[in-house]
C-alpha cells in the first residue's frame, strides 16, 4: 500500500504534465506563434554595383604618313620621303610596296596632293585592293634634273639606298614580286630607267605622262633603248597620257617598241592634259594595275 507522500507527490507530478500539455496545445493552436518557413527577404545593398566586364571590341588602326629622310653615303645629298602605313595595317605582318615619283616642279608630296591616301583608304575598305606601304620619295634637282641613271643618280640612290632603307625600317615585303614603281612626268621617266635597268627588282612599273619626248639620256639610260635591248621578262609595263597630252606621242613610240618584242603592255589614253587633273581621275585605274599581283593576300 502507496503511503501518503508518495500519493501526493505522484497527484503533484500529474498536475504538473496536465498543465504542460494544456500550454503546448495553446501555443500549437495559437496563429501568432506559428514558425514562418518563408525565405527571408533580400537585403538592400547600399554598394556600388560592380559593371560586367565586356571584351573591348578590336579597332582597325587609321592608315598615317610618316615622314623621313636618309643620306647617300659620301655625299650631302639627303633623300626626303614619306611612307604611308596602311589602313588596318597587322605589325606582325609585311606589306608590299608601291614607290612612286613626283613630277617637276612637285616635290614628295604630289601624289598626297593628288589624292593617293584617300583612293588606297577607299580601295581597301571596299575590298578591292589589298593593304600595302605607298613610299613618296623626294630628290633634290641636282640628282633629279641633271642626271640620266648609274652612278650619282636617283637610280642610285633608290637602288642602293631608300628601298634598302624602307626595307628596314617599314614592314615592307623583301621580294620582287612585292615592289612596284611609277613616276609622272620626268618621275615616269626615271620610273621606266629604273625598272627597265632592274627587272629583276620589281614587278610592275608606270609611266604617267612619261617626259621621255624631252628626255635627253645617254643610251644605256634611255628607256627606248632599253625597252629594245632588255630582257624584261615577268615585268608587268602600264604607260598612259592624256588625250591632249604633250607627252602622249613619245609614250606611244615605246609602247610600240615593247609591242614589237613581244612585252605585254598596257597603254591607256585618258581625256584630258599634262595636269594634274588628269592623273587624280587615273588613281583608281593606276592602283588596279599596280595590286593586280598582290590580291588574295590576306587582306
Amino acid at each position: 500500500m502507496m503511503d501518503m507522500p508518495d500519493k501526493a507527490r505522484r497527484l503533484n507530478w500529474l498536475i504538473l504534465l496536465g498543465m504542460l500539455l494544456t500550454l503546448n496545445r495553446a501555443l500549437l493552436l495559437t496563429p501568432q506563434a506559428m514558425v514562418d518557413l518563408s525565405p527571408p527577404p533580400t537585403p538592400t545593398s547600399t554598394a556600388t554595383p560592380i559593371p560586367p566586364t565586356r571584351t573591348p571590341t578590336p579597332t582597325c588602326t587609321p592608315g598615317r604618313w610618316e615622314a623621313g629622310s636618309v643620306q647617300v653615303p659620301a655625299t650631302n645629298v639627303e633623300i626626303r620621303y614619306q611612307v604611308y602605313l596602311p589602313l588596318c595595317g597587322d605589325p606582325a605582318r609585311r606589306y608590299p610596296a608601291l614607290y612612286l615619283v613626283h613630277g617637276y616642279p612637285y616635290d614628295l608630296t604630289h601624289w598626297d596632293q593628288l589624292g593617293i591616301d584617300e583612293a588606297m583608304e577607299a580601295g581597301i575598305r571596299a575590298g578591292r585592293w589589298p593593304p600595302f606601304l605607298i613610299v613618296l620619295p623626294g630628290f633634290p634637282d641636282d640628282l633629279y634634273l641633271y642626271t640620266s641613271g648609274g652612278p650619282g643618280s636617283v637610280e642610285a640612290a633608290m637602288m642602293e639606298v631608300l628601298i634598302p632603307h624602307i626595307e628596314a625600317s617599314y614592314p615592307a615585303e623583301r621580294a620582287r614580286w612585292a615592289r612596284a614603281i611609277g613616276g609622272i612626268s620626268r618621275g615616269g621617266v626615271w620610273a621606266l630607267e629604273i625598272a627597265l635597268r632592274h627587272p629583276e627588282a620589281f614587278a610592275s612599273v608606270g609611266g604617267h605622262s612619261p617626259a621621255l619626248s624631252v628626255n635627253q639620256a645617254p643610251p644605256a639610260y634611255d628607256p627606248f633603248q632599253l625597252a629594245q635591248e632588255a630582257d624584261l621578262q615577268g615585268l608587268r609595263i602600264y604607260l598612259d597620257a592624256g588625250d591632249t597630252d604633250w607627252a602622249l606621242a613619245g609614250t606611244q613610240q615605246l609602247a610600240e617598241i615593247l609591242k614589237a618584242r613581244g612585252v605585254p603592255i598596257r597603254l591607256e589614253i585618258h581625256p584630258g592634259g599634262h595636269e594634274d587633273t588628269l592623273w587624280a581621275q587615273a588613281l583608281e585605274a593606276y592602283l588596279d594595275f599596280y595590286t593586280e599581283p598582290w590580291r588574295g593576300l590576306g587582306q
